[in-house]
């Protein structure tokens, strides 16, 4: 039996955000946002998530929100971010990534991951 178009976007709209948030764990520099600016600018929708996902004729926008960790450069680690995950995406499915939105809401001073 074939799955209905919201439920096919449901599942992969997950796939995608885990994807997402599985690079921005593995980006050094850069950290999930913790969620200060979100209920700041009213973004409930989000949550307790940092990222959005919006699926529409077989491309996908992503839309997150990050912590970058002082003393790294934010374009740089942006980059590396949105390179990373168009790639992982469109590797794991079957979409292309039209735009990848970085929101950095703070810089952390904190210790470095370990």
């Amino acid at each position: 039996m074939q799955e209905s178009r919201p439920q096919v976007i449901a599942r992969y709209s997950g796939i995608i955000a885990s994807i997402a948030n599985g690079a921005i764990d593995e980006i050094e520099g850069i950290r999930r946002e913790e969620g200060l600016v979100k209920y700041k600018f009213g973004l409930k929708m989000l949550k307790d998530r940092n990222v959005h996902v919006d699926i529409e004729d077989d491309l996908v926008i992503i839309d997150m929100f990050v912590d970058v960790d002082f003393g790294y450069s934010i374009p740089e680690v942006v980059c590396l971010l949105q390179e990373k995950i168009k790639a992982e995406v469109e590797a794991a499915t079957k979409f292309k990534v039209k735009k990848i939105n970085v929101n950095v809401a703070n810089i952390t001073f904190s210790e470095p991951r370990q």
